[in-house]
């Protein structure tokens, strides 16, 4: 619920403290959430300047990142001679087809007034949960669009949905995973669903074509073969980091962090805190107001779920160092004036020195020996690519756990709300 806000927002703001300046991949696939360049490099920079200024008198005041031996606190299991599978390139129909139906937006979707609910309707519904026969809070709400195939609501929900006609009233006997709110998880409930009305994206012709395309296209095939390649192309890309988060889950599961160093969880806790405490002040709030406004806890619950969070940013950055003792992988300064490069074109700085300036160096060098271990996993790793139908059980398990992970129920209107609110907040100083 909130606090499942919490966390991604602290994992969005300070990715950075909590582990190195770019999280170049080592993104954990089971223990991390994802977090884009973009908000990362945005949370990076606020980080920094809230490093600087000074802490309060009940925090530490540590002013350089610390240094440690990562094989001290880190059993090694398997790394080397993995089996890494990976999804195919191409790109299907259907893929195609929800990718312009995503490009072109809800305006150009067009009212259904018979029929049925079919994938990628847009559905407008009335629902009311009930759990043993009683209303649950937050579980009914009137007037709801929801895409059905997007994986908005719980597991079951929206295919449960398909094939109601438009007008009929269904009950929907579903489970809430396991990884759900306390009251919730784990327990069968009863939604009683009314289908109001659908919208539907209309056949695409040409005409629609040119239109959805702002005449930069005019013909069905020659756009959907553009989308067919920028797919593609997003896949070829992606590759890399798919192989990484293989990599390092499966390290993960056989390897062991005995304990954090003390020293550099505290460093990162009071980058992170010193962030949201710049966003109290733009946002004229005390501290305490600000918590209790947004994430709906106090200051030493915020304290314990901030520490929660490093740790777990910390996982990846302490398996890859140990690796990197280990193998006795080590930066030469022509890599890292490269890696320099490289970074400051990936993240839009205007030139290689501004970079340097927004990092320190032992921050910049880390990540990229982060890159550099990666590399020799994925050299010592056999790289598999799936059939579509391996792929296709992959796609839908890995709803199914981004569902149990913290994408919000159909009963979780209220919530949706307060993830914005805690957005706009976390966006505010950046």
């Amino acid at each position: 619920m909130r606090r499942k806000n919490l966390m991604t927002a602290l994992l969005c703001a300070a990715v950075v403290a909590a582990s190195t300046v770019m999280a170049p991949g080592a993104v954990m696939a089971e223990e991390t959430e994802a977090v884009t360049e973009a908000s990362t490099e945005a949370a990076t920079e606020a980080d920094t300047e809230a490093s600087t200024e000074a802490s309060s008198e009940e925090e530490l005041e540590i002013t350089e990142r610390p240094d440690y031996k990562a094989l001290d606190y880190v059993e090694l299991g398997e790394y080397k001679g993995l089996t890494v599978e990976v999804s195919p390139t191409t790109v299907t129909d259907e893929e195609v087809l929800k990718q312009i139906r995503a490009n072109a937006g809800s305006d150009i979707l067009e009212e259904v007034t018979e029929g049925t609910v079919e994938e990628g309707d847009t559905a407008n519904i009335d629902y009311e949960g009930k759990l043993d026969g009683e209303a649950f809070d937050g579980g009914t709400a009137k007037d709801t669009d929801l895409e059905i195939g997007s994986g908005t609501f719980i597991p079951g929900f929206e295919d449960g949905l398909i094939g109601v006609k438009i007008g009929d009233t269904v009950d929907l006997p579903l489970t809430f995973p396991e990884n759900y709110t306390e009251e919730l998880a784990g327990k069968d409930v009863v939604f009683t669903v009314t289908v109001n009305s659908v919208k539907r994206m209309p056949e695409l012709t040409d005409d629609l074509v040119n239109q959805i395309t702002d005449g930069e296209y005019t013909d069905v095939d020659s756009y959907k073969e553009s989308v067919r390649k920028d797919l593609e192309d997003a896949k070829v890309a992606s590759r890399p980091s798919e192989i990484n988060n293989s990599l390092l889950t499966q390290i993960a599961a056989t390897s062991t962090i005995k304990e954090y160093p003390q020293e550099l969880v505290d460093y990162a806790a009071n980058n992170m805190k010193n962030y949201y405490k710049q966003q109290a002040e733009s946002s004229n709030m005390e501290f305490a107001d600000f918590l209790s406004t947004y994430f709906s806890m106090d200051e030493d619950t915020f304290n314990e779920q901030v520490e929660l969070v490093v740790k777990q940013n910390l996982r990846a950055e302490l398996y890859l160092k140990a690796i990197a003792e280990a193998e006795d992988i080590e930066l030469t300064d022509e890599e890292y004036e490269a890696k320099c490069e490289e970074f400051a074109e990936n993240y839009g700085y205007d030139s290689v020195e501004k970079f340097k300036a927004a990092y320190t160096e032992d921050e910049i060098r880390l990540s990229a020996l982060e890159d550099k271990v990666l590399e020799f996993l994925s050299d010592n790793a056999t790289i598999v690519e799936k059939s579509e139908d391996e792929t296709e059980a992959s796609s839908e398990a890995s709803t199914e756990a981004a569902s149990e992970d913290g994408t919000e129920a159909a009963a979780e209107t209220e919530t949706e709300a307060a993830t914005e609110a805690s957005t706009e907040a976390a966006t505010d100083a950046e």
